[in-house]
């Protein structure tokens, strides 16, 4: 509805892009070109996994493991501190290491140097200070969310207009396209 030409998606979600994907094309086939096909844009991280059972995606549903972008600065300390590690106290990638490999991956990603920078910057520290440095880089990648979300959420009349305003347009694109795609089929507005 959207002509959105992109849809960032996680990899356990393709099946349904490749769904609308099939619908829109299916439509386009029969009728006229109306619908765009959404290229799915996956992430360099297209699966974080939970920080206390790193063989299970990080889910909402299980808090505990789970870094939520509005999580306050001890929160994310306090979850970091407690995700599970493996054995040993090498902070380096490794097959056998899962729990590890999630940590480095997150921190990889949100600070923007590469596995292979972060393990050199933490050789011979150990799990502790990777640990309290990674919750450090979380809680600054996410500083902007937490502050603007603080601000809207102390001035409802202004998230109101916010949302109100993204319900219209997001409206009016809707109904163009709903328009525009009873027209392809001949069904008079």
């Amino acid at each position: 509805l959207y002509s959105a030409g992109v849809v960032p998606v996680g990899n356990d979600q393709d099946q349904h892009l490749e769904l609308t994907r099939t619908l829109a094309r299916k439509f386009n086939r029969k009728f006229d070109e109306v619908f765009v096909e959404p290229k799915p844009l996956h992430t360099p991280l297209p699966r974080v996994m939970s920080l206390d059972d790193p063989s299970r995606k990080m889910s909402k549903s299980r808090p505990e493991g789970c870094l939520f972008v509005d999580d306050e600065p001890e929160v994310i300390e306090k979850k970091i501190r407690r995700a599970v590690t493996d054995s040993g106290n090498e902070v380096k990638r490794g097959q056998d290491k899962p729990a590890l490999n999630n940590l480095l991956s997150i921190y990889s990603n949100l600070s923007g140097k590469s596995i292979k920078e972060v393990e050199v910057e933490f050789s011979g520290r150990g799990y502790a200070d990777f640990k309290k440095s990674m919750a450090e880089v979380v809680s600054k990648y996410f500083e902007n969310f937490r502050n603007t979300k603080a601000k809207l959420m102390n001035k409802p009349s202004t998230l109101t207009k916010i949302l109100e305003e993204g319900s219209a347009k997001a409206s009016k694109l809707a109904d163009k396209k709903l328009a525009e795609a009873k027209s392809a089929m001949g069904l008079g507005l």
